[in-house]
């Protein structure tokens, strides 16, 4: 009875369609979209242009921190002047961010890669592209490596620049933050990730080097030993900086193996090899460094002591202060680290509380007693360093911690150099970590007792905020790459102190930092090491003393940085605390 209505008639023939060239839209004639060119066009003889659906934009670094900006509606151009010098051609942009608390915050963008790069058309365009960024901003970083002299001659070789412009892409990735298309309202640095351009092009150039360098034979590495070292050195540099500890360690060996095979050959004693040699011990102290924060306990407590590898020793000529000052740094750390988990093991267990009375101090006394040891064989290689290594910028500090402060009143104290505002940063906390007297506060419950037990270590303190006071952040960023980073050594000293305005101090600090657009300080996330500090000041504000951080679950650490700025995914943490009130020691977790 009842049938479909008839369908609607067409009124004309002609198919509306919102694709093809922008001439066949114009005379509004059907386009069939053929590459490159439409069959109109060709016909004609037209332009044949499509029209961009979408822009899409890369966030760069610029060297010197914007300032916010309460509105910014647009895209602003900046000079020419501001770009790269293969990049000349082209302008620079600056792209409105979302910041914190609805604040605008401006992001210049660096040049963009050529497009026979991204298409990788021509590869040795692509390297020419890195190597020149390689002179422009990573040689600061990797100065040890090829900036002397004796190196120079290795830089001719092509397998030497292509692993050279690896890492420089790698260094652009890094230091170039690029928004994720989707923001999540998460943590703010999980919105933003390195240049996915850069870190490709890098992942390219290094997996080729590596290909070229499986196929050397027993041979090649006889007849160029330094290159050969060179170039694994490089690929440990890269695998420290994308988080890689077991990619790190596997070449790591590999180096050691080549360099025992040159002292064999007596090619060790030479000014490059040496060179080289402490490259290798810096970047494995800074993946120590990294590796401890976090752990778990158990991972603590199984830490073997750290050395050098015997093929070291039988180097003559090699003596870097950089090296034998940080493994003096991570040894402390090691021994301090210890010690608390020992002394926790005996007297708190996960979730309860445990009150130390007079009758325990012998007991504690016994347990610190072989640590105490340890630290003191590292007190005599730290000032045998320190006799050696003289620094010559060093001044004593005269300031003392002033209790009736509301806040600390920290005075800069500037050194000659980056360098040796780093060393002297290390021989600092080496002394800190040497101090015994937060240790031994532990059987106090006396608050007059316990800030006595730390008039030691706090002086040491004060005197590395001076320090970074007095030291540019941008140089910190610029030059910590490959080493162990301002930041995590802060870190490392609020655990150790008593007075809530030295951790007050440093959240002050580091959020003045994390102003600019750095996500990473010696390959150490910036914003967790923020959250962990305010984590800190927050036990402080309800009377209580943090002793350690611990992982609840081993994760190796992490998954790498591949795509992100941190390598580990830290949602709650194992807390060592003191009540500062009853003396009464807690082991909990917290959420962060």
């Amino acid at each position: 009875m009842y049938k479909p209505a008839p369908p609607r008639p067409k009124k004309t023939n002609i198919t509306r369609t919102r694709t093809g060239c922008l001439e066949c839209r114009t005379r509004r004639v059907r386009c069939d979209e053929k590459k490159p060119m439409c069959g109109r066009c060709e016909r004609l003889g037209g332009d044949c242009k499509h029209e961009t659906a979408f822009k899409f934009y890369q966030v760069y670094k610029h060297e010197v921190a914007e300032k916010r900006t309460v509105n910014h509606p647009t895209v602003r151009q900046v000079t020419g002047s501001e770009t790269h010098p293969l990049a000349s051609s082209t302008t620079s942009e600056q792209l409105p961010l979302v910041g914190q608390a609805g604040q605008v915050e401006t992001w210049p963008r660096a040049p963009e890669i050529p497009q026979s790069v991204i298409l990788r058309a021509k590869p040795a365009e692509a390297v020419m592209f890195y190597s020149t960024e390689w002179d422009w901003q990573c040689l600061a970083s990797l100065a040890s490596v090829v900036r002397k002299g004796d190196m120079l001659s290795i830089r001719s070789s092509p397998l030497f620049v292509d692993i050279m412009a690896a890492v420089s892409a790698s260094h652009l990735s890094r230091t170039s933050p690029q928004r994720r298309l989707l923001m999540g309202p998460g943590m703010r640095e999980q919105n933003f990730r390195p240049n996915p351009g850069h870190e490709s092009i890098s992942q390219a150039i290094y997996g080729s080097v590596m290909k070229k360098m499986a196929r050397w034979s027993v041979q090649d590495f006889g007849a160029h030993p330094i290159l050969g070292l060179a170039v694994i050195t490089v690929f440990c540099l890269i695998e420290s900086s994308m988080g890689s500890f077991q990619a790190f360690g596997l070449h790591y060996d590999g180096a050691i193996s080549l360099i025992k095979d040159l002292a064999a050959r007596g090619i060790a004693q030479r000014g490059q090899a040496c060179t080289l040699l402490a490259t290798l011990v810096e970047i494995r102290m800074q993946m120590w460094w990294r590796r401890v924060y976090f752990g778990t306990r158990d991972f603590h407590r199984n830490r073997p002591k750290v050395s050098l590898d015997p093929v070291f020793s039988h180097v003559s000529g090699f003596e870097s202060r950089r090296a034998s000052i940080l493994s003096i740094l991570c040894e402390s750390h090691r021994i301090n680290n210890a010690a608390i988990i020992a002394h926790w093991d005996l007297h708190c267990h996960a979730g309860s509380g445990s009150l130390l009375g007079d009758d325990t101090t012998g007991n504690l006394q016994q347990m610190i007693e072989p640590f105490a040891q340890k630290i003191r064989y590292e007190k005599d290689r730290l000032d045998a360093w320190d006799r050696l290594f003289s620094l010559s910028g060093r001044v004593e500090d005269t300031d003392m911690l002033h209790a009736t402060a509301a806040t600390l009143k920290v005075r800069p104290l500037h050194m000659p150099s980056h360098t040796e505002a780093m060393d002297y940063a290390y021989f600092i906390v080496s002394r800190v970590l040497q101090c015994s007297g937060p240790l031994y506060s532990l059987y106090t419950q006396r608050s007059e007792e316990m800030r006595k037990r730390y008039t030691e270590v706090e002086y040491y303190i004060h005197l590395l905020l001076r320090v970074v006071a007095g030291m540019d952040w941008q140089d910190c960023v610029r030059y910590n790459m490959y080493t162990i980073g301002i930041t995590s050594l802060l870190l490392a000293c609020l655990l150790r102190s008593h007075d809530p305005r030295i951790g007050l101090w440093c959240e002050n600090w580091l959020q003045g930092c994390l102003d600019g657009n750095s996500f990473e300080e010696g390959n150490f996330p910036l914003f967790q090491t923020s959250r962990i500090i305010r984590l800190l000041n927050g036990q402080r504000s309800q009377e209580r003393d943090i002793f350690g951080l611990f992982q609840t679950v081993e994760d190796g650490g992490g998954s790498g940085k591949f795509g992100s700025y941190q390598s580990q995914a830290l949602s709650s943490l194992l807390v060592y605390s003191r009540c500062r009130t009853t003396g009464q020691l807690h082991s909990h977790y917290v959420s962060i």
